[in-house]
């Protein structure tokens, strides 16, 4: 079971990787000169300090926490909890480490590597999790091979596609069986509904155009290469492979949070 410094050592965490410094240290001072014997107008007066609702809410988490099991705690301890979390996490940002990624003619003076050679490397390195989304899919043996041994290794698969489009308007194929039988077996995979999607007034909606791989929410690939082997090894197409740091793990929840509120469904 946690202890009362693990609890508001956690919530202090939370907050430090995704609120901006600069707020947390307003946040911080505040509590530390926070009065506790009106505690109603004191939380009050703390998450009005953080306008977005979302964040607010991870305020009130570590303030309810602190007040719940932790309460022996002093103003200047939560505050210096929160400090430290975000020192500690500007210091993990700094430890990020970005390569650009790119199939197409070379041009620079420094060789970069390919999307394909990188995505395998992403999907192999996925130990527990591993998302992957694409617009398209296509003509990918290699890469469906790498994802169904991430699952005979363990790896829980969640892969999501573009709608099929029976009408053809946006893809000539079915995505998901252009991902094999193989993989439909063992990945959970989703589409953005079409009830789910905003629509102009003409009644065209949106696409689901993102194209991004996570692994173990440590890794992340984005790039403009879908799953097709012209992306692969035909077109110009650029990316971004990022190590460590909070991106992986935020790109990671914002898609679980979407399937989760239902935007993604499973097919």
């Amino acid at each position: 079971m946690a202890t009362a410094y693990e609890i508001i050592a956690n919530q202090a965490v939370q907050i430090a990787l995704e609120l901006p410094a600069s707020l947390i240290q307003t946040l911080a001072q505040a509590i530390a000169t926070s009065d506790v014997v009106d505690w109603g107008y004191t939380r009050q007066r703390l998450l009005e300090l953080t306008p977005q609702p979302r964040l607010r809410a991870l305020v009130a988490k570590l303030l309810d926490a602190w007040q719940r099991h932790a309460a022996d705690q002093s103003p200047q301890s939560v505050a210096l909890a929160l400090v430290t979390a975000t020192t500690t996490a500007q210091h993990c940002r700094e430890a990020q480490v970005v390569e650009l990624i790119w199939t197409g003619p070379g041009a620079m003076e420094v060789p970069l590597r390919r999307t394909d050679q990188v995505l395998l490397e992403v999907i192999n390195a996925a130990h527990k999790s591993l998302l992957v989304v694409s617009f398209a899919v296509y003509k990918i043996p290699a890469i469906t091979a790498a994802l169904v041994d991430a699952f005979e290794r363990g790896v829980d698969l969640h892969i999501c596609v573009e709608a099929p489009e029976p009408s053809g308007e946006r893809i000539a194929y079915n995505t998901i069986q252009a991902l094999g039988p193989a993989v439909q077996q063992r990945a959970a995979i989703y589409i953005w509904p079409q009830d789910k999607r905003p629509a102009d007034p003409q009644g065209h909606t949106g696409s689901l155009h993102a194209k991004c791989a996570v692994a173990d929410e440590q890794v992340l690939f984005i790039s403009s290469a879908n799953l097709t082997d012209y992306a692969m090894n035909l077109n110009m197409e650029l990316g971004t492979l990022i190590r460590g740091g909070p991106l992986p793990r935020l790109v990671a929840g914002h898609f679980m949070r979407l399937i989760e509120s239902g935007v993604l469904r499973r097919v």
